[in-house]
């Protein structure tokens, strides 16, 4: 059995697992910044992965008495090349089992996406305060260009959101 080692290096998709397949039967699921490991026999296999919001991926792969490494990345797909709601592009990119990267490398990765997403939220959070002070504002004002602009403010929760995800992919 010779072994093929799996690393997701991507800042696409932080809460999301993707299913791996191979030969069409799902295998495992790879979550952010882990490795995952299998161990198979000799043949030609097709490797398989894709998420919710990205667009998939696949490799062939001869597999022989040599192991093999894999990185799983995403890279930014153009709006006019890319179907709603998939905003990003799956990649395999096959590597030596040496450059695979070590676990404080991960940790970091999964840190600076962490930090990404804790700006995202205050943003969020920022913009829901404000909301909630111009409906209590256009409420006892009685001034229906504040409520405009109070629906105005919610309307760019997920707009920064998924442009926060987006600046992290450009980041790779």
């Amino acid at each position: 059995m010779t072994e093929v080692i799996i690393q997701r290096r991507d800042r696409a998709a932080y809460f999301e697992s993707y299913p791996l397949y191979i030969n069409r039967e799902q295998v495992g699921r790879i979550g952010f910044a882990e490795t995952y490991k299998l161990n198979l026999e000799p043949g030609r296999y097709q490797l398989h992965c894709g998420g919710l919001f990205g667009l998939e991926d696949n490799i062939w792969l001869d597999i022989g008495d040599h192991r093999k490494a894999l990185f799983l990345s995403a890279e930014f797909v153009k709006r006019k090349y890319r179907p709603w709601p998939k905003y990003y592009r799956m990649r395999w990119t096959e590597t030596t089992p040496m450059q695979i990267k070590s676990d404080e490398e991960q940790a970091y990765l999964k840190n600076d996406q962490a930090n990404a997403l804790i700006r995202a939220f205050a943003f969020a959070a920022l913009l829901c305060i404000a909301a909630a002070w111009l409906f209590w504002q256009s409420q006892v004002q009685s001034e229906i260009i504040l409520q405009f602009f109070a629906g105005l403010c919610l309307g760019f929760i997920p707009w920064a959101y998924r442009g926060v995800l987006l600046s992290q992919i450009k980041k790779a």
